[in-house]
């Protein structure tokens, strides 16, 4: 057998100058054409200009999901409130708000009863199952998108004295609690933000700290975006009690006009808050270590300055779905032990029966009527041991 003879062939190795500007032209080429699909994505699915534009195409949606929460901001945020997003103007724990809103501040009667009550849509939504039930209840709602225990509470002292309400509700939404650790409606929701804000709690020597958020109406969120001196100060309290807060995902920059930039920011923001929300809550409840102390000195807080009030304070726990019956695992000993009037909806209306529940994760109605009704036999009950004269409300 003959070994083959590479000298006869006449054989030369490829040339590594001539492999390397090969691989170099074929990575620019793979980055032009990643640029015009970049630049034609834009194009083919912008998102609309007037914040007040509310049919959005999916696509235009899915491409602006990772769109920096300044961002997100220049585009709901419009010179006037009037000329603003529905959702930028929401939750706003401004009294001048409700003052315009004409939220009721007495009974509409004089056989009425007033009922103020500080949550989330969820608790909105068995307000108005408790008016339609019984039509002799006034209702003075203030609520913000998904709004943390700590929005309610704040809600509810900014309100003390504003109103002649008999019962005050604090609704406590189970998928909410992870909004304690920020102070707005935007670094714990990052694909669907809401600007309003609220105070951060801590507690020192067993006492609740309020920490008051810079911003507390949208005309002042209009001019901090305006003023670089304000906005600088608006980080830096954001970087020191927003657990959620990061730099990439809230500050604007060039970087917001490419659609490969925002898929990317888009799944870096879902690792970032999945990382955070599963030091707070897993499959087995609650961590004790986080935001479980804090919630039950506000809920404790809550009772004992509405009976100081005269009031009747209830608390209204929503276990809303992935969260089973663990909010009220972590705060049943206190409300107990407080002699808190409470509704908790795990025995009404379990989280683990998706019957239960819309497409869109709020309890179908005639859940929000069994809680209701819960809601207006506490009312009742409490109303006999205070008052022999008659009931509030009639047997249900």
């Amino acid at each position: 057998m003959h070994l083959l003879n590479l000298s006869t062939l006449n054989f030369k190795p490829p040339s590594t100058g001539k492999g390397l500007r090969k691989r170099i032209v074929m990575g620019l080429w793979i980055i032009f054409f990643l640029f015009v699909i970049d630049v034609a994505i834009n194009l083919l699915f912008p998102y609309p200009s007037d914040p007040r534009i509310l049919n959005h195409s999916q696509l235009s949606l899915y491409f602006n999901y990772g769109r920096s929460l300044e961002g997100k901001l220049s585009q709901m945020v419009g010179p006037t409130d009037e000329s603003s997003s529905a959702i930028a103007i929401a939750g706003w724990l401004d009294p001048e708000l409700w003052k315009k809103s004409n939220l009721p501040t007495s009974p509409a009667t004089r056989d009425d009863l007033l009922i103020a009550i500080y949550g989330m849509s969820f608790s909105n939504y068995v307000g108005e199952a408790i008016k339609e039930i019984d039509p002799k209840v006034t209702l003075r709602m203030i609520a913000g998108p998904a709004a943390p225990p700590s929005y309610s509470f704040a809600g509810y002292k900014l309100d003390r004295g504003r109103h002649q309400a008999d019962v005050v509700i604090l609704g406590i939404l189970a998928s909410s609690i992870k909004g304690m650790g920020a102070m707005n409606g935007m670094t714990w929701q990052f694909e669907a933000p809401a600007p309003y804000t609220y105070p951060a709690y801590l507690l020192e020597d067993g006492k609740l700290k309020e920490i008051t958020p810079m911003l507390s109406s949208l005309a002042q969120l209009r001019a901090t975006l305006s003023d670089k001196q304000k906005r600088n100060a608006l980080l830096a309290q954001l970087q020191q009690y927003d657990q959620f807060f990061n730099s990439f995902l809230f500050e604007q920059n060039f970087l917001d006009n490419s659609t490969t930039i925002r898929l990317i920011r888009r799944a870096f923001a879902q690792r970032h808050q999945k990382n955070i929300e599963s030091q707070i809550h897993n499959s087995n409840g609650f961590n004790e270590k986080t935001q479980v102390p804090v919630l039950r000195a506000i809920i404790t807080d809550f009772a004992a300055t509405a009976n100081k009030d005269g009031k009747l304070p209830i608390v209204i726990l929503f276990n809303d779905r992935g969260y089973e019956n663990h909010l009220f695992y972590a705060l049943e000993a206190t409300l107990k032990s407080a002699a808190i009037p409470y509704v908790s909806t795990h025995n009404i209306a379990p989280a683990s029966n998706l019957n239960n529940f819309t497409a869109d994760g709020h309890f179908v109605n005639s859940v929000n009527k069994q809680i209701a009704k819960a809601v207006l036999g506490l009312i009742d009950e409490h109303f006999h041991a205070r008052s022999s004269t008659r009931s509030v409300f009639p047997a249900l």
